[in-house]
């Protein structure tokens, strides 16, 4: 440890009181509050981007985030044993809890208060890779792509899971073919023009674990998959971790639209855009996927499993998509 806080000293303005190794995690006590040294593979470039990005929701008044610490360089980053490593803020608290509405209803207002916060934040030549407005329509199409090769992989299979997927895959397919169909009928390019002129950052991992609740309130962390993009991306992410607690309820669909829209407001085509979101078969996708680029021997059980979670919810989610227009 002698080694590591040396570095430490020399490479960042803290005073370091103790160290300790957790799960690959220098965790620094220090001076002023936790820190978390972590090793990252990320590029040095996306590193420069969160951080930028972090900084800018910062001085834009969203402060409850894992804050990233510069070294003495000025660098977001830095390099120990050839590896690079970041310095952010610990934020301590609790997950929050999908299953209570009160967690749900806060998590849906610090997003819309960090997209809100987020506007200005503009694309640029350096940037352009983050950049994933205008993307929605080939990225739908390639997933597609992908079932219709793993469709012809199935036919050569045997077991329970090819069978299933098998018997399904068609729903699935044509919902998609629907959606994309129906993506290219709405104003999603004139979004996308919009956005890049006005500026939007977006999360693109709002899961639970990355919402932590604090004594100063709602916590957004782990930035390492920000990038420019339709802000509804992550309200249906959102929608849909959520539904997916609560057999896809009209009424839990109803109060996370409800407060966000009471911070960011969400037009009418945003609207419709996002409710093709909710029908693209994503989590069909993900889990014939991973079963078949895994192929170990004990993957058949378990998959089979979340691909039956899958089907389950087909006729909860159908209903809610039916009555979706009513949620404005």
């Amino acid at each position: 440890m002698q080694e590591i806080e040396k570095f430490i000293r020399e490479t960042y303005n803290i005073d370091v009181k103790n160290i300790a190794f957790c799960k690959d995690v220098y965790i620094i006590e220090s001076n002023n509050g936790k820190k978390a040294l972590k090793k990252t593979e990320l590029p040095e470039e996306r590193l420069n981007f969160i951080h930028c990005a972090k900084e800018y929701l910062y001085n834009n008044g969203f402060t409850n985030i894992d804050r990233n610490l510069c070294t003495k360089e000025g660098k977001p980053y830095t390099i120990f044993n050839d590896e690079v490593y970041v310095l952010c803020e610990i934020v301590e608290g609790r997950e929050c809890n999908f299953n209570e509405r009160k967690d749900v209803i806060e998590s849906a207002r610090a997003l819309a208060l960090l997209h809100k916060c987020s506007k200005g934040f503009r694309p640029s030549d350096e940037w352009s890779r983050y950049d994933y407005l205008g993307r929605l329509p080939a990225y739908y199409r390639k997933r597609l792509d992908e079932i219709k090769k793993l469709k012809k992989i199935a036919r050569r299979g045997r077991n329970k899971f090819d069978y299933m997927f098998l018997n399904c895959v068609d729903s699935f397919y044509n919902t998609g073919e629907d959606v994309i169909k129906k993506l290219y009928q709405t104003k999603y390019e004139d979004i996308v023009t919009r956005y890049r002129e006005e500026g939007i950052l977006c999360h693109h991992d709002y899961a639970h674990h990355n919402i932590i609740f604090s004594s100063k309130g709602v916590n957004i962390i782990n930035f390492d998959y920000c990038c420019f993009d339709l802000k509804v991306y992550d309200v249906a992410n959102l929608i849909k971790r959520k539904m997916r607690k609560c057999n896809w309820n009209f009424e839990e669909a109803k109060v996370i639209l409800h407060e966000y829209c009471s911070i960011e407001p969400i037009d009418d085509d945003e609207f419709f855009i996002l409710k093709l979101m909710l029908q693209f078969p994503q989590k069909f996708w993900r889990v014939v996927n991973k079963y078949y680029n895994s192929k170990r021997s004990w993957a058949e059980a378990n998959y089979t499993y979340r691909l039956q979670e899958v089907l389950d919810e087909v006729e909860e989610s159908s209903k809610l998509i039916e009555k979706f227009d009513y949620l404005r």
